[in-house]
């Protein structure tokens, strides 16, 4: 079970043999190089993922998150249920600092808190380093949904995508969030199969994203200047 977690977490590296040509699920067709790259053959089709749309809804974390994991690289944490999700314990990747499994769900959802401290300029350069490794390193990759949110105060990129790696079929739904010191990502998963049944749960969870309360109180304390010391009587 732990070889399918870091599978569906680290989408290990896949060589294509040779250049070919392949149709996506939505019947898109695409090359597929040797170098495990790849491009959309119409331009059209290459425009849908450069598009990234803003929803106006504010998103907040759910009133049953309230147990908080901060990072311990970035002022940025994940609110979650502890009766609805069980912390794991094992060692995804450095990067993975929590990794989630959701305790009522037999069926399989997860989730994870990723952070790396990498500078990154825009939200919008991470959507194309993430579309980039993850169609690099899996057999199949579409692109389902990706717009800016505001979650709990923050302004972060969600990205929903579902991806095929050594036969096994994983949906992904994630926020990320950006600052000066790197990124921070809390994202959700389960089999494709099973994922509309779960999506429920994966929103909640990730709806946890937030930034850590030492933030918080640096971004809203009004400093004012002490008072006159009492005189002793």
């Amino acid at each position: 079970m732990k070889k399918i977690f870091t599978l569906a977490v680290l989408l290990q590296s896949l060589t294509f043999i040779a250049q070919q040509r392949a149709l996506t699920e939505d019947g898109k067709e695409v090359v597929l190089f040797d170098n495990g790259t790849w491009k959309f053959v119409n331009e059209s089709d290459a425009k849908a993922l450069e598009t990234i749309i803003t929803n106006n809804n504010l998103f907040e974390k759910s009133r049953n998150a309230s147990f908080l994991m901060k990072s311990k690289k970035l002022d940025v944490g994940v609110y979650f249920d502890p009766k609805k999700w069980k912390l794991a314990t094992q060692n995804i990747s450095p990067h993975v600092e929590y990794f989630f499994t959701d305790r009522s769900n037999t069926e399989g959802s997860f989730g994870f808190m990723m952070t790396e401290k990498v500078q990154i300029a825009t939200l919008k350069n991470l959507k194309e380093l993430i579309i980039e490794n993850v169609s690099r390193n899996v057999d199949f990759f579409r692109l389902k949904e990706s717009e800016y949110r505001t979650v709990n105060g923050m302004k972060v990129l969600f990205i929903r995508y579902a991806a095929n790696t050594k036969g096994m079929d994983f949906e992904y739904a994630g926020y990320y969030y950006i600052n000066s010191d790197g990124y921070a990502g809390v994202v959700g998963f389960s089999s494709q199969k099973m994922f509309e049944s779960n999506f429920d749960a994966i929103q909640e969870l990730i709806n946890g994203i937030s930034l850590s309360p030492k933030q918080e109180l640096s971004e809203t304390i009004e400093y004012t200047s002490p008072p006159p010391p009492m005189k002793s009587k």
